[in-house]
């Protein structure tokens, strides 16, 4: 009877170990852009949100922020909780532009939470630490945005992506 404790312990040890392994293994803080893939670069100045190019296919796109020590959003359709995240109507882009978010799934990026020197070695790649997000996106309008979008007092300041079938 004695041996099932340990035994159990002994299990219980061994999963804890192949899990550390795993986390480490998979720990890497960034890895590269695949080669080939579509890129989009966004730049973010005070007035104005520029993406290049602003036309990609559908599939799996690497969002690259080229604007160090700046932030950006991203919106996409999402009416309810079990709706899958999807392109925009024009309508929906010109309801975001007025402030309203209602329907819509909010995400960005930015360049907090790592230091400079992490930043610096982790530039051009995935990760926490790098300047760029994938993202798999079906044909239609997403909107890349800065400014508050709900304050009402500036108008939020909106790209428009189109993702080709």
């Amino acid at each position: 009877m004695r041996s099932r404790p340990r035994l159990a312990s002994a299990i219980v040890a061994l999963m804890a170990a192949i899990l550390v392994a795993g986390m480490l293994a998979g720990c890497g803080r960034a890895r590269p852009i695949p080669p080939g893939a579509q890129e989009v670069h966004v730049v973010v100045t005070a007035s104005e949100v520029r993406l290049d190019p602003t036309i990609v296919g559908a599939g799996d796109v690497y969002v690259v922020l080229d604007t160090p020590g700046s932030s950006v959003g991203f919106a996409q359709r999402k009416r309810t909780a079990a709706e899958t995240p999807g392109p925009l109507s024009d309508d929906d882009l010109d309801r975001l532009g007025h402030g309203d978010t209602e329907g819509f799934a909010i995400g960005g990026m930015g360049d907090v939470g790592c230091s400079a020197a992490q930043r610096a070695e982790d530039h051009g790649q995935l990760g926490p630490c790098g300047n760029v997000v994938q993202m798999t996106l079906t044909a239609g309008k997403y909107a890349f945005f800065t400014g508050d979008l709900e304050s009402g007092v500036d108008p939020p300041v909106i790209a428009v992506l189109e993702v080709l079938p």
